[in-house]
């Protein structure tokens, strides 16, 4: 349990001095808020459209942030350990690079939930954004959502053969999550098939569970199955098909 622990405070040192984290931690979720608040702004929309923006923005915010945390930066990480022979030099030590994966994980997840909580307090005192009306229902969405994300991610890394293979794999898959998901633009303002497609994707399911937190209500059937399906499918296929080399 020590050297675990002295592995993760190690590798968390390593994750902070990637500008590209705190970029995601950070700076991401902020500016879109701060983009979306100088948009509705100077927007003549009715008040229910405006009301429905200020329920999307910041769980567009807070999905996509840790959309791009699980399919680009713990994939890239993993497959870069793996191909530069870090986990098979642990196999043979006795931190067994599992404590690896743990520490990762762990790390992915924790700045996950700071992004979340940076969303919803910069997001309410700087640009006056809601919280959401029921908090279960916001805490079931993301843990799910985070879950069922980071076991697609774990599959890149699983069959990724090196770091560039993971990047270019996770991007092919970021992107189209963004649009099918609704990321880019509100599922009702997407074409029907789209957003159906989109229904059944790990973010579009997410996303949809946290707008649903927003305005008081639990995420629907569908969307827990979905999380749920992906979540467990993908988590056994990375763990059948990760390779420590």
């Amino acid at each position: 349990m020590a050297g675990r622990a002295r592995l993760t405070f190690v590798e968390s040192k390593l994750f902070l001095r990637d500008p590209t984290a705190v970029f995601f931690v950070i700076a991401l979720p902020v500016m879109l808020l701060a983009v979306f608040d100088i948009i509705s702004g100077s927007s003549t929309d009715d008040a229910a459209t405006k009301e429905s923006m200020a329920a999307f923005v910041p769980a567009m915010a807070i999905s996509m942030c840790v959309t791009m945390l699980a399919l680009n930066v713990l994939p890239t990480t993993l497959a870069t350990y793996r191909e530069k022979q870090i986990l098979r030099r642990m196999a043979a030590s006795p931190v067994h690079p599992a404590n690896l994966l743990f520490a990762q994980l762990l790390i992915n997840m924790v700045t996950a939930v700071i992004a979340a909580v940076l969303v919803l307090v910069v997001g309410q005192t700087v640009f006056d954004t809601r919280v959401p009306d029921s908090v279960p229902a916001f805490l079931i969405a993301f843990f799910l959502g985070t879950w069922a994300l980071f076991s697609v991610g774990l599959c890149v890394a699983a069959t990724a053969p090196g770091s560039k293979a993971a990047t270019a794999i996770g991007l092919s898959l970021l992107f189209p999550s963004l649009f099918f998901g609704g990321a880019l633009v509100p599922k009702e303002d997407l074409p029907g098939v789209v957003g159906t497609i989109g229904d059944y994707t790990p973010l579009g399911a997410s996303l949809e569970a946290l707008r649903n937190a927003w305005d008081g209500d639990m995420p629907s059937a569908t969307q827990l199955l979905v999380l749920v399906v992906t979540a467990v499918i993908a988590s056994t296929v990375a763990a059948k098909f990760f390779r420590w080399e």
